[in-house]
């Protein structure tokens, strides 16, 4: 059986060091929100 090795995309360590806004930043920047926004608009 070969054992392939998993690359980490990010580690945690990464996140953990930014600031508190900068988190949030990043939530907000990913989060998905299109059909949220339709629903509010409607």
């Amino acid at each position: 059986m070969a054992i392939i090795p998993q690359l980490k995309l990010f580690g945690w360590e990464e996140i953990e060091e930014l600031g508190d806004l900068e988190r949030l930043r990043l939530v907000l920047e990913y989060m998905p929100d299109e059909e949220l926004m339709q629903k509010l608009e409607k």
